[in-house]
């Protein structure tokens, strides 16, 4: 065979395989699955496909949430935030620029007020629904590792913190969209839902989450329990007027043979002294809310969920705890006194852990608090209001001061007023529940202090923080047996907080919604969102006009709600976002 011939089987042979390759590169193209072509498998990064598969993946999702609670509303130190955006404004409290030039409840309240009415309660709360129905819809998949055990507990868990967030969102704003599945893609066409099928959406997660979550007995001090939720679904029974339903929820926690009100002194601090006045007694309401005292483990029968946030341990935010402090306390280590020569010193040299720590003053409780609604309640007897509880009055230490030693108002020393802030921010009663005088970490005190006790810095509480607390219980079925005209009952139940209180305990003709409102703000001063409890009832409007004008005065009628914000209307172009009334 010559050479050309060679050459042209060689080239047929060529040929022929290649047609062989692109005919199977043509039908391996044809028959091929492009998505699962597409599709990875991340193996060295976390994916929502890799990221809900083992109990540890799920309890971690889980501890976010617990984690976003905190943070979103329990940790802010902003007017935006909570949690003085759920508490400043009321009947109670006003912030200190709401004195003569600060900008109306009316105009702070706009749709467009982003700041306000998105960033304060709607868009967190929707970002904790949103992680809460991933975890819900994916440990329904087959995609997981979980037993039916972990599975019904995570759930659960995921379920108590929609529901909270769904009866948040309705007291507030009242009909707001329902979102019941992990959304995937970009959505524009949510619609709002009546403000009582918002309440039923929280009140059927919340009886699912008292059927999976651990009882108070079996769960840790860090995780929620069955009566957290039965609670929370008592209050929400309250708001679809279902009465004797919120009597039972709460009857399931207040009987429980683990948890009372605690009556007797203990924990960390019990038998001491009042720090900024020895003669000055403390009691176990003071006690409540010292470090180490607030966990079950510590024998506290009256924590029902406790957010843990001790300063410097892992998993505490790192600012020690609630800024109660920054808040709320006065600045007395800015007020000043006169000498007698006429120049001026600070009632303290420097922030100091007796008098408030580094407190800002930045929302002053109202008259109505200080006084009117002590004056209603045994004003002398009752411990909530005794010296240790609320500080009325402060002993000057600064050796720089003609008056060193003495008291500011038992002493008539002259005190150096200069503009509105020495009223409204330095020098006002001090409520001990915003701070644990002595139990700042030790690098917060000054090495060489003027006088005992100077920090350098003291923001925080430094202590963990209650969610719940059985008193409020107490006060929730008293509203109930209130919705069912059993007056008798709902005394009954006040009475058990007050007597605790060592207050004067009252008969059944007394009992109405504004006596339970004020007998919580005596209770609950700043553990209690003041404003969902009164948009709740639909009171802001009115019982802030009626007892704290200052702020009140500046509401408009249709303020009880407050607005859809308007960025979400905007942004919902398929869907209907309904604005409340008057907005």
């Amino acid at each position: 065979m010559n050479n050309n011939k060679l050459f042209s089987l060689n080239m047929i042979n060529r040929m022929f395989k290649n047609n062989i390759l692109r005919l199977v590169m043509v039908l391996a193209f044809l028959s091929c699955d492009e998505e699962e072509f597409l599709k990875t498998e991340p193996v060295d990064f976390y994916s929502p496909e890799n990221s809900y598969v083992t109990a540890g993946n799920y309890d971690a999702a889980v501890m976010n949430l617990y984690d976003r609670v905190r943070t979103e509303f329990f940790s802010g130190d902003g007017r935006n935030e909570f949690p003085n955006a759920g508490i400043q404004g009321t009947d109670i409290c006003y912030v200190h620029k709401d004195i003569g030039f600060n900008t109306p409840m009316e105009s702070v309240l706009l749709p467009t007020n982003d700041a306000f009415v998105f960033g304060a309660l709607w868009q967190p709360a929707y970002r904790i629904i949103y992680d809460a129905n991933v975890i819900i819809d994916r440990a329904a998949s087959d995609d997981n590792e979980l037993t039916e055990e972990e599975k019904t507990l995570f759930v659960a868990e995921a379920k108590f913190f929609r529901g909270y967030m769904y009866k948040m969102l309705a007291n507030l704003y009242g009909g707001v969209p329902i979102v019941l599945k992990e959304t995937q893609e970009p959505n524009r066409n949510y619609n709002t839902s009546p403000r009582v099928e918002v309440y039923q959406q929280a009140a059927s997660d919340l009886e699912d989450a008292t059927q999976g979550l651990m009882t108070i007995d079996e769960a840790p001090d860090h995780r929620i329990n069955t009566l957290a939720a039965y609670h929370i679904l008592a209050e929400v029974y309250l708001s679809l007027e279902r009465w004797q339903d919120a009597v039972d929820a709460a009857s399931m926690v207040i009987d429980h043979s683990s948890t009372a009100l605690m009556t007797d002194r203990f924990g960390t601090r019990a038998n001491e002294k009042y720090l900024i006045a020895e003669q000055w007694d403390t009691d176990v309401y003071w006690d409540l809310f010292r470090a180490g005292n607030q966990n079950r483990s510590s024998g506290n029968t009256e924590a029902i969920w406790v957010l843990q946030d001790e300063y410097n341990v892992p998993g505490s935010t790192s600012r020690g705890g609630p800024e109660l402090e920054r808040l709320f306390a006065p600045r007395i280590w800015q007020a000043k006194v006169q000498n007698l020569d006429g120049t001026t010193t600070t009632v303290v040299p420097e922030p100091n852990a007796y008098t408030g720590g580094r407190s800002s003053g930045f929302t002053r409780p109202s008259y109505f608090f200080f006084e009117t609604l002590w004056e209603r309640s045994g004003y002398n007897q009752d411990i909530r209001n005794s010296p240790a509880n609320i500080t009325r009055d402060f002993i000057i230490r600064n050796p720089d001061s003609d008056f060193n030693g003495q008291w500011i108002f038992a002493d008539n020393t002259p005190i150096a007023m200069s503009s509105l802030n020495d009223t409204t921010r330095n020098m006002y009663p001090w409520i001990a529940k915003t701070s644990t005088p002595g139990d700042q970490p030790p690098e917060a005190f000054l090495e060489n202090p003027i006088v005992e006790g100077g920090l350098s810095f003291s923001h925080a509480a430094f202590r963990d923080v209650y969610a719940i607390r059985l008193a409020e219980t107490y006060l929730i079925r008293a509203e109930a047996y209130l919705g069912l005209t059993q007056l008798q009952n709902a005394a009954d139940d006040i009475n058990v907080v007050r007597d605790r209180a060592q207050a004067p305990l009252i008969a059944s003709g007394d009992v109405d919604i504004d006596y339970i409102l004020d007998e919580r703000a005596r209770e609950l001063y700043l553990e209690e969102f003041r404003v969902l409890t009164l948009t709740r009832l639909g009171m802001l409007v009115d019982r802030t006009r009626r007892l704290n004008p200052f702020v009140g005065n500046t509401y408009a009628d249709h303020n009880d709600l407050w607005p859809i914000p308007f960025s979400e209307i905007e942004k919902n172009l398929e869907g209907s976002l309904t604005q409340n009334p008057n907005y």
